[in-house]
């Protein structure tokens, strides 16, 4: 088998490398003490936790097992990544990215917090912009772990073992988060995290809009479980203070140079050379999309023997020479990390007004949405501006003649998500009841009999140090609460 060998212990190296390379000399020692704070500017540690992230998240730990389990990109079977992973993930995956939330990066956060909110004078920007992306941080945890530590989290010296708190009970204590955020916000005040703010470089009205955008997504995850949020859904559509253009999405930039280059391309680069016949189109996506969507010739590559025709493979199935693979582009050095984007709001907008989500159920607005969420995603990815607009205007069904404009939105949702697995993950499970999600998926070939996966256990490191654990366990096929 080919690849094999070299993927022992591969999650844990590649998360180590990365971490170690990514991050400037400031920051190897910014915080001696990994419980408490210690003297120091919050801009450090606010760039410490946000590398650790992103090199978690894009990166073996993060990126390439969940991308495979939720079926958005394909291994190829024996002839590419292998078969082994289906289900089985990795202990070092599991652990270093409840690291990453709650160590290397939450824990940071946590301290930067309040460092700034201790200052004199207090720094409330500083304090603010690490709410917000500590909030985006529980947001994904619960995403992918379901119940976790939150309200006892990260004060080791009253809670050293901190109790779980419920799914509801933790996106409720996002809002809240959020909203104290927002009303720390001084954009007048040149007290900000501006030279390690890699995203807004301080520009506080832009993490105002972020804030906003990440409570709206907070929202559009609860509604089917709680359907009296769609009344905050409707209020944040009327404010119109959300993420509103390109220019405002949430992306941290990398570039092509050593120790900042995008962790994903690091990847090949460090493990394979460079190139890339381990990650293959998925059927499951390239099946949906439409034959002359513009974003195909940019999201894969077509296979040497495939004379320019674009061929997917199924999950865990061998691929071939005439397979695509997922293209040289997004996996070069300065490839962009999108966190959250424009076009995803624009979506998540259009399917607010198909569904009547805290307003008047409006079709003709919610096309009018869809179809500018796509052509932007399809500009995004590096399509001309004619050939997006062209796309959309004569491609597209309308939403107000289609017989289900919820799954068409949910299709485009699905597609726009392909090289960003935990938001594919989070829109599968989201987009209908089980058994009733977009795309309907099967069992990948090897996986274990039973149910698909809809969730990440919790580490041996975890349950072997914390007695305050869910009793019993969740089993990777338990549906979590937002989840229906």
């Amino acid at each position: 088998m080919r690849f094999i060998t070299k993927r022992i212990g591969c999650s844990f190296i590649i998360g180590a490398l990365l971490l170690s390379n990514t991050s400037c000399n400031d920051y190897l020692d910014i915080n001696k003490s990994p419980l408490t704070a210690t003297e120091i500017d919050p801009s450090l540690v606010f760039g410490y936790a946000v590398t650790a992230w992103d090199a978690n998240k894009n990166s073996g730990d993060g990126w390439l097992p969940v991308g495979l389990m939720a079926q958005n990109l394909a291994s190829g079977g024996n002839f590419g990544w292998g078969r082994e992973n289906v289900y089985d993930i990795s202990v070092y995956s599991l652990g270093n990215t409840w690291k990453t939330y709650y160590s290397t990066g939450g824990n940071n956060l946590m301290q930067a917090i309040k460092i700034a909110e201790s200052a004199d004078p207090v720094q409330n920007n500083a304090a603010a912009q690490s709410k917000i992306v500590l909030a985006q941080f529980i947001y994904e945890a619960t995403a992918l772990y379901g119940d976790v530590p939150f309200s006892e989290a990260w004060n080791p010296e009253e809670f050293p073992y901190p109790k779980y708190d419920n799914q509801k009970d933790v996106l409720y204590g996002i809002v809240r988060l959020l909203d104290e955020a927002i009303a720390q916000i001084e954009e007048d005040n040149v007290l900000k995290i501006k030279d390690y703010d890699i995203y807004y470089n301080g520009e506080m009205s832009q993490w105002k809009k972020l804030a906003n955008s990440i409570k709206f997504k907070v929202f559009m995850l609860m509604v089917d479980a709680e359907p009296t949020v769609a009344e905050q859904i409707g209020q944040l559509l009327s404010a119109d203070n959300m993420i509103s253009s390109t220019a405002d999405s949430w992306i941290h930039k990398y570039y092509e140079r050593e120790n900042n280059e995008n962790p994903k391309f690091r990847l090949l680069k460090d493990f394979n050379s460079g190139v890339n016949n381990w990650f293959f189109a998925n059927t499951n996506v390239l099946n949906y999309m439409h034959i002359n969507d513009p974003r195909i010739p940019l999201y894969f590559d077509a296979g040497e023997a495939a004379n320019g025709e674009f061929i997917a493979v199924g999950t865990n199935l061998d691929a071939s020479e005439e397979t695509a693979t997922i293209s040289a582009k997004l996996y070069r050095a300065d490839a962009p990390s999108v966190i959250l984007s424009y076009h995803e709001l624009l979506l998540l907008q259009a399917e607010a007004y198909a569904r009547g989500l805290g307003v008047t159920q409006d079709l003709t607005k919610a096309d009018e949405l869809y179809k500018e969420g796509v052509k932007q995603a399809c500009i995004f990815y590096g399509a001309s501006v004619s050939d997006a607009t062209s796309f959309v205007s004569e491609d597209l069904e309308s939403l107000v003649s289609t017989t289900n404009p919820l799954n068409e939105i949910h299709i485009q949702q699905w597609i726009d998500f392909m090289d960003r697995p935990q938001d594919a993950f989070i829109q599968w499970r989201r987009s209908g009841p089980e058994g009733q999600e977009v795309p309907i998926l099967s069992l990948p070939s090897g996986a274990p009999a039973g149910p698909l996966i809809r969730r990440w256990t919790l580490s041996p490191d975890e349950t072997a140090a914390n007695p305050n654990i869910p009793n019993p366990q969740p089993r990777y096929s338990d549906k979590m609460w937002f989840d229906l």
